[in-house]
């Protein structure tokens, strides 16, 4: 609740960053006629709107704080990535060193104790930065626990592993408002889904990716998720859903048109592999104009991406073969430009329809 709550104050802040901009601009004075009084009764509003928005929720107020702050956030994302590799390779480095019950001991507490240095730093920061850093460590130790723990005892690697991992995930998502370990949270019980149908199909649960088309009810569903779900005051967490599920629904297609097998569909592989590649570009285009519809950015720009390697794939099947090399890339460049122009437009509309849903 508290990083959503601090996201609404962000946006409310960058409008009214953007209002005093516009205001202090000539043109805009001209048309509003505002007299001294009312400019500096508005001055002293706005100031003091942002100076309680930065003291409460720890904003950003000006374009350069902006910047800061995306600075900050890729320095704590790979920073946690690298304290991720730095307690992998320790372990590895001094683990034939240690006895079984203290590896034991070293695994039950390590996460725990990453866990509450992820809660002491949500308490003590409001824009989440170590909190996300400390967070994605205690998920990495927390999935090396019970690999590890598994390697010791000498136990059978299964799917059900997937299933506490992305749990854990997801309440850390939940409890500290951090997407990105929602995304790894949704990749993981996705792959557990995937693996439990590939097993009750007689498969090897490792097996699961060799069947893209188990990945396509559970896309959609992931997709179709904040529908039906509460998101508990994470307003930004809808946006990842979708994103998950759109990528996770195009790249099972994109697979199966460029592999046509193993696939469900009683025909040949041509066959199957023609489908997809047509699917792929219905379901692309499917996924621009929805997102214009409903103002879904990520999901127009997924659907963009996904449309033009569809596109371009299904050219290289066509023409590559008997068309000479130089006229091949000519055409690829002329679509390109035609994409661009097209693109260009669908961002105006997709604007509009922003414009038109916060009216």
């Amino acid at each position: 609740m508290a990083n959503s709550t601090a996201a609404a104050a962000q946006r409310k802040a960058d409008r009214i960053r953007a209002l005093r901009e516009e205001i202090s601009g000539a043109e805009l004075r001209d048309v509003l006629q505002l007299t001294t009084e009312q400019l500096a009764r508005f001055d002293e509003w706005s100031r003091i709107g942002l100076q309680d928005l930065e003291r409460q929720f720890d904003v950003d107020t000006t374009s350069s704080q902006r910047r800061v702050s995306w600075g900050m956030r890729i320095a704590a994302t790979l920073g946690g990535f690298a304290l991720c590799a730095a307690l992998v390779l320790f372990f590895l480095r001094y683990w034939g060193y240690l006895e079984t019950w203290q590896q034991v001991a070293i695994l039950m507490a390590t996460p725990m104790l990453l866990l509450a240095t992820t809660e002491f730093a949500a308490r003590r920061e409001r824009a989440r930065y170590f909190t996300g850093l400390f967070g994605l460590v205690a998920l990495t130790a927390f999935i090396m626990n019970l690999s590890v723990l598994g390697s010791i005892f000498n136990l059978v690697p299964t799917a059900g592993a997937l299933l506490p991992w992305g749990t854990f995930a997801l309440l850390l998502a939940y409890r500290y408002g951090l997407r990105l370990h929602l995304a790894v949270g949704l990749v993981l019980l996705t792959a557990y889904a995937a693996a439990t149908v590939t097993t009750l199909q007689g498969h090897e649960w490792g097996y699961f990716a060799g069947h893209p088309e188990i990945f396509l009810p559970l896309g959609l569903a992931v997709f179709l998720a904040p529908f039906a779900i509460n998101s508990y005051g994470n307003a930004d967490f809808d946006a990842v859903y979708r994103l998950v599920g759109a990528i996770t629904v195009l790249s099972a297609i994109l697979a199966l048109a460029e592999t046509g097998i193993p696939s469900y569909l009683p025909w040949g592989r041509d066959t199957v592999g023609q489908f997809y590649e047509f699917a792929g570009l219905a379901v692309s285009v499917g996924a621009i104009w929805w997102g214009i519809t409903r103002g879904w950015t990520g999901t127009v720009n997924t659907g963009a991406v996904f449309f033009t390697i569809f596109l371009f794939t299904r050219l290289y099947h066509w023409w590559w073969r008997w068309m000479p090399k130089y006229l091949f890339f000519a055409v690829i460049g002329l679509l390109a430009i035609g994409l661009v122009a097209v693109f260009k437009n669908l961002r105006s509309r997709l604007a509009v329809a922003r414009e038109g849903g916060a009216a």
